[in-house]
């Protein structure tokens, strides 16, 4: 199988790495891809959100099956081009993508199938904003209601804070502030059937104890040991298939990853988000626990029959994830500075290297954007996995680079009130 993997991060590393140890796999191209991406299939120059260049691009290296990893992509039309073509391809079509690309779309869906969510109004001015805000109370969820790269949510008891994120977004939604854990659940889904993969919880903010502002994602552990036996089974039941069916419904037939991020409330499951396609970094833990080779998986979602793939069989033991990321990150991030220790820390035990923001300049490998690497620690259970990753954290070197120092350390304690 030919295989077309589109996107730069350290998702799509880790999409890369599962892929490249699939027999089933005779190719592996990326678009763009990055250096780490480029030890595993040959990159091709070709922007990843251009839905004509992708799509002939799929037809130089006949691929057998697209896989499309970045949320932009799909919202710029990239999967219903590749399949106009007649081109295999995991991700969802654009109006299906939009459970992403719109919050309040998202609320629609969620309204309309029963999916059990947080209280939330859509507001397009001032006015409805102030509304909005006496109404649902603090602490203030604010969230931008287009693709914001994991950054347009605020989450504050600060009444001005919340009214100036507003005001700097444009159309935004509102939401009541939900109390619980937060965990991750991906589902892959065919256009009418779906099925549950191993939850995983992430750490958004940039600071220890889940202080300072929102990020794309600090770092994540899977398994999660606190959590029930029957959660993925329960988020399946709830929350993808209900979805899944309501976007069926509506003649939008959803083949590709849905991302589904819960609180686990007092009142059982709520969602506050749904993402149309793997999370980052969720997903650098999640496969590295997967057993079954991916590519089928893929294939058969985008075939849409799902009932051909053989059921999820998953590793025992335990991953955690560390990003690295750059000097200022989240704000405005220092790139272009030279990245060591990769090969050092690749000597610890149980440790390996996903690239996310890095290229090559003059033969060095540098830093590229502002979640640089992702540290990947594996273990018989989450100590070992996060003793791994740490050691092997501690040999990267990069100026002025951060990372938190908690992740997984006791599973279960946060629940990241970030929204």
């Amino acid at each position: 199988m030919r295989v077309l993997l589109l996107g730069s991060g350290g998702r799509e590393h880790a999409l890369a790495r599962a892929l490249r140890i699939d027999n089933d796999v005779s190719e592996l191209h990326a678009a763009p891809g990055n250096p780490g991406i480029g030890r595993l299939a040959e990159l091709h120059d070709v922007t990843a959100t251009d839905p004509v260049a992708v799509t002939a691009l799929a037809g130089r290296v006949r691929a057998d099956l697209v896989v499309v990893g970045p949320e932009a992509p799909l919202i710029a039309g990239v999967a219903d081009a590749v399949r106009d073509a007649g081109f295999r391809c995991f991700g969802p079509d654009r109006a299906a993508a939009m459970i992403e690309g719109s919050k309040s779309f998202a609320k629609e869906i969620m309204l309309s199938a029963g999916i059990p969510t947080a209280a939330a109004r859509t507001c397009g001015n001032e006015s409805q904003v102030s509304e909005a805000l006496d109404e649902l109370g603090p602490p203030f969820v604010v969230k931008a209601d287009g693709l914001a790269a994991g950054k347009g949510v605020v989450v504050t008891s600060d009444r001005r804070e919340a009214a100036e994120h507003a005001r700097s977004c444009g159309q935004v939604v509102i939401e009541e502030f939900l109390s619980g854990p937060e965990v991750s659940v991906f589902a892959l889904a065919d256009g009418t059937r779906a099925v549950a993969m191993l939850p995983a919880q992430d750490y958004k903010r940039v600071g220890d104890g889940d202080t300072g502002p929102n990020t794309g994602g600090m770092g994540a552990y899977a398994p999660l040991p606190w959590a029930s036996a029957d959660l993925a089974a329960r988020t399946l039941t709830e929350v993808i298939e209900p979805a899944v069916a309501e976007l069926s419904r509506r003649g939008t037939p959803y083949r590709g990853l849905l991302y589904a991020g819960l609180a686990l409330t007092q009142d059982g499951i709520k969602v506050i988000e749904f993402n149309a396609r793997f999370g980052d970094p969720e997903t650098q833990v999640v496969l590295d626990r997967l057993a079954t080779p991916l590519a089928g998986l893929l294939s058969a979602a985008a075939d849409g029959d799902l009932r051909s793939a053989a059921g999820l069989r998953w590793s025992p033991g335990a991953a955690v994830t560390v990003v690295i990321a750059a000097k200022r990150y989240p704000g405005t991030p220092v790139t272009g500075d030279p990245i060591d220790g990769i090969g050092e820390a690749e000597q610890i035990p149980g440790a390996y290297i996903l690239h996310a923001g890095t290229t090559m300049r003059g033969g060095t490998l540098v830093s590229a954007g502002g979640r640089v690497l992702n540290v990947v620690g594996t273990g018989a259970g989450l100590a070992e996995a996060r003793a791994s990753a740490y050691a092997a954290a501690n040999r990267i070197r990069l100026r002025g680079s951060q990372y938190r120092t908690d992740i997984a350390g006791q599973p279960g304690q946060f629940a990241p009130p970030v929204r």
